[in-house]
């Protein structure tokens, strides 16, 4: 997957899926995303949300020892802050994963689904997609965004 170069609207990054990809990722974007006027409160969120589902798929998609790639991809427009990710591990439509009931004590509850609950609720809108990808290649995009207005 090649990166495109940058252009003044669109943010693209090709990473490969390690952890430790996040935080250059994570910079770049806030720079990026700080210079066209995006508040700091919704970068924050942003950044948690992305920190969040990144780190999901080098866990659970590539597993740590086999890392593949993931593109990321930001917009502005005057509404809302647009981010999609873009891997190729087996596919994973993180809005079929049950909440997990938070009503339970600590010990009595599933391992697991906190990252995602937080997703959902700090993203204004989540949205998956499975479609082909580069050589016909099946590829998981997931698509979160922020309002930039109350």
């Amino acid at each position: 997957m090649a990166s495109p170069p940058h252009t003044p609207d669109v943010f693209r990054r090709d990473c490969e899926g390690r952890i430790d990809a996040i935080a250059d990722l994570t910079d770049a974007l806030t720079q990026w995303a700080s210079e066209r006027g995006v508040p700091p409160k919704v970068m924050t969120s942003m950044a948690l949300v992305l920190d969040e589902l990144f780190s999901n798929v080098v866990m659970h998609g590539y597993r740590e020892d086999a890392p593949g790639r993931i593109e990321v991809e930001a917009h502005i427009d005057a509404q809302a802050f647009t981010v999609t990710l873009a891997d190729q591990a087996a596919a994973f439509n993180p809005l079929l994963v049950p909440e997990p009931d938070t009503s339970l004590s600590i010990e009595d509850r599933q391992i697991g689904g906190l990252g995602l609950l937080f997703v959902r609720r700090t993203a204004d809108s989540l949205a998956y997609e499975r479609v082909p990808g580069a050589g016909g290649v099946p590829t998981n995009r997931v698509t979160f965004s922020k309002r930039l207005a109350a």
